[in-house]
């Protein structure tokens, strides 16, 4: 589902705009939001959501009133270009802090909050680091870090589901012991539907954590540092917000471990090609040649596009698109040449572990990659 008209909130009214916005008086802040992305935001309901109420209580310190902007945020670069890079919005909630996360035209202020993910397990249950979950049963939604984590690493069993509800119904019927999930997401499912009967414990490694800010337009610089003196002022009111939305905030279990040598997805799950689960359903792989030149078959460039943005996006964005530069794959020609195609395959099959890349040739056919990489080809700079 794509939002095509933005839709404009004010606390006093409400009025549907084209995508063509105009300037907003200087009374008013208006912030971009995602209308379906509880814990973080609402566009109705009773819960607006942990974003939203921080943007009113921003604009309350400020002096304004706020008028929401509403766009999707699953495809968060078209959210960008039609909202904040069109001055369309003046606060975007929220953006990854790190430096490495880069917006056009937008500069983020202080980090006012860490999301980590987490670890979901029965109240009481201790254990202080990775090699303890060695003797539970794992539950994961796949492509997560968390999934990518355990599938890269021998002595782990866990399982695969599409969506976290899907993880917690794993929990209830006792089909998996404790469950690694995105935190914000876990801690409002706790209470929301589990009535508080999970310990959510946050967790601590690369990939797994971060700090996000608020994201506003490069020529705003006087609102940027009134945004900032007003988070400063709001910490135990965001404190407190963390809390009513059951966001981990205790101490959090480090997962690392020393030693620890990577297998393959497939062969860590137990389960095919063909039964792995994505984000937007299952990969399938029936019906393609187990391999094949270039004169005996040419590449499914819409398997490769659909199977990259199920698998591959978490970590390289949306088709490819993302603000990481080394994991910025518009860049691959520039960077190995006339020989990227070939350097690619190598990667994707056997993986890059110094760079936390699985090896991917147990998951797919060669076939399956070489489609992948012809979807690559049509969006190199």
């Amino acid at each position: 589902m794509l939002i095509r008209k933005i839709i404009k909130t004010s606390a006093l009214a409400v009025a549907v705009s084209g995508a063509v916005m105009g300037a907003a008086s200087a009374e008013t802040l208006r912030v971009c939001a995602d209308p379906d992305n509880l814990p973080f935001s609402k566009m109705e309901g009773p819960d607006k959501g942990l974003y939203v109420e921080l943007a009113e209580k921003v604009a309350a310190r400020m002096g304004s009133q706020v008028e929401y902007v509403w766009w999707l945020t699953y495809n968060q670069r078209k959210a960008f270009r039609n909202t904040i890079m069109q001055d369309g919005c003046d606060a975007y909630f929220a953006l990854p802090a790190d430096t490495d996360y880069r917006v056009r035209g937008v500069n983020k202020t202080q980090s006012f909050l860490k999301l980590s993910y987490a670890l979901v397990s029965p109240k009481g249950t201790q254990i202080e680091g990775l090699n303890d979950l060695k003797n539970k049963r794992v539950g994961v939604v796949f492509g997560t870090p968390t999934h990518i984590l355990l599938a890269s690493r021998e002595g782990f069993q866990y399982s695969n589901y599409r969506q976290h509800d899907e993880v917690f119904a794993a929990l209830n019927k006792g089909e998996v012991d404790v469950a690694l999930v995105w935190g914000p997401l876990a801690g409002y499912e706790n209470i929301q539907t589990q009535q508080n009967r999970w310990q959510v414990t946050s967790v601590s490694g690369e990939g797994l954590e971060g700090q996000v800010a608020v994201g506003v337009p490069k020529a705003k610089v006087e609102l940027q540092a009134r945004i900032d003196k007003a988070l400063a002022e709001l910490k135990p009111e965001i404190t407190a917000l963390a809390i009513k939305y059951g966001f981990p905030a205790d101490k959090p279990v480090a997962l690392t471990v020393a030693g620890a040598q990577p297998q393959h997805l497939a062969a860590a799950s137990g389960a095919s090609a063909a039964s792995l689960p994505s984000k937007g359903g299952f990969i399938k792989t029936a019906g393609k040649a187990e391999s094949w030149t270039v004169a005996q078959a040419e590449p499914d460039l819409a398997y490769g596009k659909t199977t990259f943005n199920n698998t591959c996006s978490h970590c390289h964005g949306s088709n490819g698109f993302s603000p990481i530069s080394e994991r910025d794959l518009r860049r691959l020609k520039s960077r190995y040449k006339e020989n990227w195609q070939e350097s690619a395959l190598q990667i994707i099959q056997n993986g890059r572990n110094d760079m936390g890349m699985p090896a991917w040739k147990e998951t797919f056919k060669e076939n399956e990659i070489k489609s992948i990489i012809a979807f690559l080809a049509t969006i190199q700079k």
